[in-house]
């Protein structure tokens, strides 16, 4: 089944702080032409949970960082703002949101104040959150990111479900892969502390996500894997 989260609220604590930064945006720069998309856990209060707060809102963008942030102090909405310090606006690079490949197919998309505004898919935020770094001897979510989880399937009917959240986890193979610097891969960590923490299941990388994701990837009507081999070596006997 199909699930769709509301629209965003911009009368929700972040959403009026948003709503400002917009307005500021557009006046100091009214030709500007590039999507802001709203990421971390602003979005579960603007679609589900107006007292769902976190210490940022967080806004990611593809060009002129600097400026926005200028504006942002200068409208007394940045990370030391006047307004309210537990919305101070964020402006964060491309490489600090990762969610699914294809989010922007089911992200939500409105034009406020000129600007081209996107709010990822609750499912997205969700994964995204799965690639925060994580501390030497971390062995569990961290409890914003247990409660981000908690919150929206409570609100939500039970979703995303665990079929809806392996799809997702499918869909994000690749990071699932060691990282170059033979470093930590905290989304794979995170993965298996959010499948067991939230839906009680232990992941198998190969039933869960590998061979899902290879069967994904299969061009039409060729054989899996192995299916030659399996055949020839029968010939042979």
């Amino acid at each position: 089944m199909n699930w769709t989260p509301p629209p965003p609220r911009w009368d929700t604590l972040a959403g009026k702080a948003l709503d400002s930064f917009f307005a500021a945006v557009h006046k100091a720069m009214p030709d500007y032409d590039k999507p802001l998309t709203i990421f971390g856990s602003a979005p579960i209060q603007l679609c589900l949970d107006e007292d769902f707060a976190s210490a940022d809102v967080d806004i990611m963008v593809l060009e002129g960082g600097e400026k926005l942030r200028q504006i942002a102090a200068e409208a007394g909405l940045g990370r030391a703002g006047t307004i309210r310090s537990a919305f101070g606006v964020q402006i964060c690079p491309p490489l600090l949101f990762n969610p699914t490949p294809h989010y922007l197919q089911r992200a939500h998309t409105e034009v406020r104040h000129g600007l081209m505004i996107i709010v990822p898919h609750l499912r997205d935020i969700l994964i995204a959150k799965l690639h925060r770094s994580r501390v030497e001897g971390q062995e569990s979510l961290i409890p914003k990111d247990r409660r981000a989880f908690q919150r929206v399937r409570e609100l939500s009917g039970g979703h995303p479900t665990l079929p809806e959240f392996l799809q997702d986890l499918v869909n994000c193979e690749a990071s699932f892969r060691p990282p170059h610097d033979g470093g930590l891969n905290s989304f794979r960590f995170n993965a298996e502390n959010a499948l067991l923490e939230i839906y009680g299941h232990r992941l198998d990388l190969k039933r869960d996500i590998l061979d899902p994701a290879a069967i994904a990837t299969q061009p039409p009507g060729q054989p899996p894997a192995g299916f030659i081999a399996e055949h020839l070596k029968g010939l042979g006997k």
